[in-house]
């Protein structure tokens, strides 16, 4: 009996040791030095809270101020229904060389400076663009005042009316062919009246009917074709305007809230970045183990401290 109690005091020593080991509570794992601790970069904000608010409030401020500055730019808009003429025909020459050569002789664009000089700014003041879907050409001219831009809209179109005209060879072979469609229209009214005349007679047949039609719908598309044909022989006129050269009241550029909001922005993460920066120099200043590395730094970007 003795032998059996002394043998299960020797178990219950050892499951009591086993017990123990397990509940060990595990080695925390050690902190790298590295690791970004968020906590500490909120406290590095809120410390330069102030600077990070009225930086960028100064800076939007002053772009603001500068915008103000700036020579406004206004946009005049135009928009031209090109009929049979090509919409990308009428674009070229509204940017042509010749078109805006002579527009800035007009209008005295920058007389001081050369062809080419007055050439580049010519371009930049004007854009015409082509409609996908509907095919109508979109004038955009720039200038320092409304009235100019209006004035250079309106310039480049009159420059342009001119060259939609046909050259003499074309230009007889569409009146010859005006000319065969009016005589062939004459003999097809003729023959629509008598027709008329039948059917009011009560001379009526299924041939008659069938000729009344067919003489009708001929001589409306020889109406048709006549109206088209004096179209592209008078050329584009001011008749095909859309919408008239517009007169702004408002600058196109510059546009002084977008670039105070970006100034502002711009400002806010250069002093983010200047925050952060600073404060790991600090940091790595009281470190014995990153205080050589930090001298060796500034040594290199001629800092001195």
């Amino acid at each position: 009996m003795r032998g059996n109690g002394h043998y299960e005091k020797i178990v219950n020593t050892l499951l009591s040791t086993m017990n123990q080991f397990a509940e060990t509570q595990p080695i925390p794992l050690p902190r790298d030095d590295d690791e970004i601790d968020l906590l500490e970069l909120l406290v590095v904000i809120a410390e330069n809270l102030k600077l990070l608010i009225l930086g960028p409030l100064v800076a939007g401020a002053l772009a603001l101020g500068v915008a103000y500055l700036l020579e406004p730019t206004y946009e005049s808009v135009s928009v031209l229904q090109t009929g049979k003429t090509s919409p990308q025909l009428v674009a070229s020459l509204a940017r042509s060389a010749d078109v805006l050569a002579a527009v800035a002789q007009e209008l005295k664009v920058t007389p001081e400076a050369t062809h080419s000089q007055r050439l580049k700014t010519m371009q930049t003041r004007v854009s015409p663009a082509v409609g996908r879907q509907d095919n109508l050409v979109t004038l955009t001219t720039r200038a320092s005042t409304p009235e100019q831009a209006q004035k250079l809209n309106q310039a480049v179109w009159q420059h342009v009316y001119p060259l939609t005209l046909p050259l003499p060879a074309d230009a007889h072979r569409i009146e010859a062919q005006i000319k065969a469609l009016q005589e062939a229209l004459e003999t097809g009214t003729e023959l629509e009246q008598a027709t008329a005349k039948r059917l009011e007679a009560g001379q009526i047949s299924e041939g008659t009917a069938r000729l009344y039609a067919d003489v009708t719908s001929a001589n409306a598309q020889r109406v048709r074709s006549i109206a088209d044909l004096q179209t592209q022989l008078e050329g584009l006129t001011e008749a095909n305007l859309v919408q008239q050269p517009t007169l702004p009241d408002m600058p196109a550029k510059p546009k002084k809230a977008l670039i105070a909001i970006i100034a502002a922005l711009a400002a806010g993460m250069l002093l983010l970045v200047f925050v952060f920066v600073r404060q790991a120099f600090r940091a790595a200043s009281s470190n014995p183990e990153q205080a050589g590395t930090l001298r060796r730094l500034r040594a290199a970007l001629g800092l001195r401290g």
